[in-house]
């Protein structure tokens, strides 16, 4: 963490342009295009990230419409997104007073967020690959032919559990 902070603090901002004066209407279509596009690195797609960034930055629960209004998407694709990231815990319905619409507000607490984000990212990376190297190892014969192979992928398979409990610990610290 050291090496980051000191690496962040060197670099000149002012220089690279990163720092521009923008209105608030360009900063939040920046920070939606951003989260969209890490989102996929997260295990979600870009259309479910700006989308939970839109509603993460709104001050009022948006419907179905306003999404797909705002971010210029199908009424297919808001639809899907929007009951994907109520599935994940992301979002979540809200009632609005005499509107029949259904309403959906985002989850704003960043260490939930993380929480759900790390979840997907281990089923997704984390569980395929732990199970992959098991089955790799349990179905390899033992012979002198074999054993640097089984020696790798078992280093392999310490490591990924290792690290898979660290993060799980990690994220149960957390609230």
């Amino acid at each position: 963490m050291l090496k980051i902070k000191s690496a962040f603090q060197s670099y000149n901002f002012k220089k690279s342009g990163i720092f521009e004066v923008v209105n608030i209407a360009e900063a939040k279509n920046q920070f939606i295009t951003t989260w969209g596009n890490f989102g996929q690195q997260w295990g979600i797609n870009k259309p479910m990230g700006q989308i939970h960034a839109l509603l993460l930055i709104s001050s009022e629960p948006l419907c179905t419409l306003q999404i797909m209004d705002k971010l210029q998407i199908s009424s297919g694709n808001a639809n899907t997104n929007v009951r994907a990231l109520v599935n994940l815990g992301l979002l979540y319905k809200v009632r609005v007073l005499k509107d029949r619409k259904e309403y959906f507000k985002a989850e704003k607490d960043i260490e939930i967020i993380s929480k759900i984000l790390n979840n997907e990212r281990k089923k997704r990376e984390f569980d395929p690959l732990i199970i992959s190297l098991l089955k790799i190892d349990k179905n390899i014969s033992n012979t002198p032919q074999t054993k640097e192979f089984k020696k790798i992928v078992k280093k392999i398979s310490s490591f990924v559990s290792k690290t898979d409990r660290n993060m799980n610990k990690i994220f149960e610290n957390i609230s």
